[in-house]
C-alpha cells in the first residue's frame, strides 16, 4: 500500500468518542462533498465516493447523530473523467438541517472552528475532498472545493492555524494546496493521522539524506573533473619545456605535477620540501604556464 492510500485508510479508521466531535467530522464530510437533490417532493443529501470505508463511516455517524432517519446506499458505475465505481449514500433532510450543515450560510460553520472541534471538521473536509500526492515523488496536498465562499472561509482558518495553504482556481473549482513538506507533515498530524505523520517524517529524512549525498557526489565529481582538466593542461605545457630552462623554485613543482597527475594543489603543496600552501602552488604552476605560452605553446601541441 502506498503512502497516500495508507493515510486515507488511517483517517477512515479514526472515530472520535465524543458526539460533538463526530458531528464536526460528519458536517465536514457532507458540507464539502454532498449535493442537495429533490426526489418526490423530498430533499435528499447525496454523497458519493470511491472508497466504501468512507461511506461506511458516514452511515455510522448518521446513525449516531440521526438514529431515526433512514438512508440508502447504492453503487454507481460512471463513465468519463472521473470514471469508475462510486459508492453513494443518501438521506433525507429538512431546511433546518441544511442550515445546520452550513448550506444556507457558511458562517454557521464557525462553531466547528474552535480548539476542540477544528481538527475533526478539517479531517472530514480532507476525507471528502482531499488529495495527497506520493511524497516519494514530490510533496503536494490539496483540498478541492466547488464553492469559492466556502473555500475562502476554510482557507482563512487554515492560515490562522499557521498552515501554509494557498489557493488557485481550476475549471471553476477552488483548490487549497500545500507544497512544503514540513507543513504537510504538520497538517497530517493535526488531522490525527499519527502513524502517517511518522512515516512522512521518515520519508523526509531519507530524501534529505539522499539529496545531501547527491549534492556531495556532484560537488566532488565537479572538483575531480576540474583537477583532471587543469592537470592535463599543466602537464602538456610542462612537457613542452626543458626543465633546465625553468627557475629552480619552479622545477620541483613541475616535477611533482608530472609525477602526481591526479593530485590536488593542496596535496602537491604537502609533497614539497618545505611544504607550500595551495595558493603558492597555484601561483607557481601559473608561472610555468605563462613561460610555456611565451615559448609558443598551443593546445594542438603534443
Amino acid at each position: 500500500m502506498n503512502f497516500k492510500e495508507s493515510l486515507r485508510t488511517e483517517l477512515f479508521t479514526i472515530q472520535p468518542p465524543n458526539k460533538e466531535e463526530v458531528e464536526s467530522e460528519f458536517v465536514g464530510i457532507i458540507r464539502t462533498g454532498a449535493v442537495i437533490k429533490k426526489h418526490s417532493h423530498q430533499l435528499l443529501l447525496h454523497f458519493s465516493n470511491r472508497h466504501p470505508a468512507l461511506i461506511k463511516k458516514c452511515v455510522t455517524y448518521k446513525k449516531i447523530l440521526f438514529p431515526r432517519s433512514v438512508h440508502t446506499i447504492h453503487v454507481q458505475e460512471r463513465r468519463g473523467i472521473p470514471g469508475g465505481i462510486f459508492y453513494c449514500f443518501e438521506f433525507p433532510v429538512t431546511n433546518d438541517l441544511l442550515d445546520q450543515f452550513g448550506f444556507q450560510d457558511v458562517d454557521i460553520l464557525r462553531s466547528f472552528f474552535n480548539h476542540k472541534l477544528a481538527a475533526h471538521f478539517l479531517r472530514g473536509v480532507f476525507e471528502s475532498r482531499g488529495y495527497m500526492g506520493d511524497p516519494l515523488r514530490g510533496y503536494h496536498i490539496e483540498i478541492q472545493l466547488n464553492s469559492e465562499k466556502l473555500a475562502n472561509f476554510i482557507l482563512n482558518y487554515l492560515q490562522s492555524l499557521q498552515f501554509d495553504f494557498h489557493s488557485r482556481t481550476v475549471k471553476g473549482d477552488v483548490n487549497l494546496y500545500i507544497k512544503n513538506s514540513q507543513s504537510i507533515a504538520d497538517f497530517i498530524r493535526f488531522l490525527g493521522a499519527h502513524q502517517s505523520y511518522l512515516e512522512m517524517e521518515k520519508i523526509m529524512v531519507e530524501k534529505s539524506t539522499i539529496n545531501e549525498i547527491t549534492r556531495w557526489v556532484n560537488y566532488e565529481t565537479a572538483n575531480l573533473n576540474k583537477i583532471v582538466a587543469s592537470s592535463s593542461r599543466q602537464r602538456k605545457k610542462i612537457h613542452s619545456l626543458d626543465f633546465d630552462d625553468l627557475p629552480l623554485h619552479l622545477q620541483e613543482i613541475a616535477r611533482l605535477r608530472i609525477e602526481n597527475p591526479c593530485s590536488s594543489l593542496r596535496e602537491i603543496g604537502d609533497l614539497c620540501i618545505p611544504p607550500l600552501s595551495k595558493s603558492e602552488v597555484h601561483r607557481r604552476l601559473n608561472e610555468i604556464e605563462k613561460i610555456a605560452d611565451k615559448k609558443g605553446f598551443t593546445e594542438n601541441q603534443t
